[in-house]
């Protein structure tokens, strides 16, 4: 970054980068004479200034320079580039403000979150960063913790804001930056369930997420138990939004999906799963028992090859039974094996003669 370049060469030089400035985009073969030529008729805001040196960016193939101003320079008319040779020369210089600026307003923006810098390192598992010593570090250093940090959190600090996800209003004409009911009830689940936020939180954050009647039944729910969980919240939601498919029609439905011309089988389970589980949710099909329905109706709904019938009746005959992505290994395995031999019977008879011959020489 620039401005890594500019706090950098101003501590090897030991002077105030706070008076100085960084000019960088230099044609390599323009020579410092022809730089203090152009940049004097360039920066005529500045009342003269100081050539500390000058290096060579391989990366780019251009030059850049260090210039010292007087300590009188207002920095605010300082232009943040100029003509020069071989094109725009990039000025880049730091205002007094500029890194408490930052650190403001990245304060600000964690208030709105409810939330504190000292809090979001905590909680995204980096220590040694507080308050005392944010106003210390250059925004790069700064935006740098914070990336690492995110990085190797084990999931997002504040995961309700920085999702983006859209709203649900419950109204039969949706607007276009709504999400469909059953997208919108599989994300809030999600949060519901598994994010490490408090009930009021979890709560807070659908409400936020609604318009409309879901906001009005938000409201009905909350007013007749001021204690229900965000969980049971949903529930209600499924109740008034969900789809009206009986347990009975779901059940049907599931027991005769069967697999398609051309379709492969992993994609018939895949397919097969999203029923099986929206079963599941409506209780036609008892959780316990799903890994074995789930065989079952694949064994009695796909076209399978005799190797995979067979794989397939060993897994029934074993104890636990596979689970959906445990079933769907042995299927991809398959799959592949027979687009192995599939291809190899395709191979042209002319080269297996070919590999015939050659044989034969040798046995000769």
């Amino acid at each position: 970054m620039a401005v890594a370049l500019l706090e950098e060469w101003c501590k090897i030089l030991s002077v105030d980068e706070q008076k100085s400035l960084v000019v960088t985009g230099i044609a390599a073969d323009c020579g410092e004479p022809e730089i203090q030529t152009a940049l004097q008729e360039a920066l005529t805001c500045v009342r003269s200034f100081r050539l500390l040196g000058k290096i060579f960016q391989k990366q780019d193939n251009t030059s850049a320079v260090l210039l010292e101003l007087p300590e009188d320079t207002d920095m605010s008319v300082v232009p943040s580039e100029v003509q020069g040779k071989g094109g725009v020369w990039k000025v880049i210089f730091k205002t007094p403000n500029q890194d408490t600026e930052f650190v403001q307003r990245l304060k600000l923006f964690l208030e709105k979150e409810g939330q504190t810098i000292a809090g979001m390192f905590r909680a995204l598992k980096h220590e040694g960063v507080s308050p005392a010593t944010t106003p210390c570090m250059s925004p790069e250093l700064l935006a740098h913790l914070v990336g690492q940090a995110m990085l190797h959190a084990p999931r997002p600090l504040l995961p309700v804001r920085y999702s983006k996800l859209k709203v649900f209003s419950g109204s039969t004409e949706t607007a276009p930056d709504e999400e469909p009911f059953e997208v919108w009830l599989e994300q809030a689940t999600e949060i519901a369930k598994e994010w490490p936020l408090p009930e009021a939180e979890k709560k807070k954050w659908v409400m936020e997420t609604l318009r409309g009647p879901a906001l009005d039944l938000m409201h009905i729910v909350q007013a007749d138990d001021p204690s229900i969980s965000a969980e049971g919240c949903l529930e209600a939601f499924k109740q008034v939004f969900g789809s009206l498919e009986s347990r009975r029609s779901s059940q049907v439905r599931y027991l005769k999906t069967y697999q398609q011309e051309g379709e492969k089988i992993s994609a018939y389970v895949l397919r097969l799963e999203t029923l099986l589980r929206r079963a599941v949710d409506k209780r036609a099909i008892p959780r316990n028992i799903a890994d074995q329905v789930r065989l079952e109706q694949v064994m009695a709904g796909a076209e399978l090859s005799n190797v995979l019938w067979c794989r397939l009746r060993e897994l029934k005959d074993q104890c636990p039974l596979p689970t959906f992505l445990e079933l769907m290994k042995v299927i991809r395995e398959e799959e592949e094996e027979e687009a192995y031999f599939e291809h190899e019977s395709r191979e042209e008879p002319g080269e297996r003669q070919g590999y015939g011959r050659w044989d034969n020489s040798r046995n000769n």
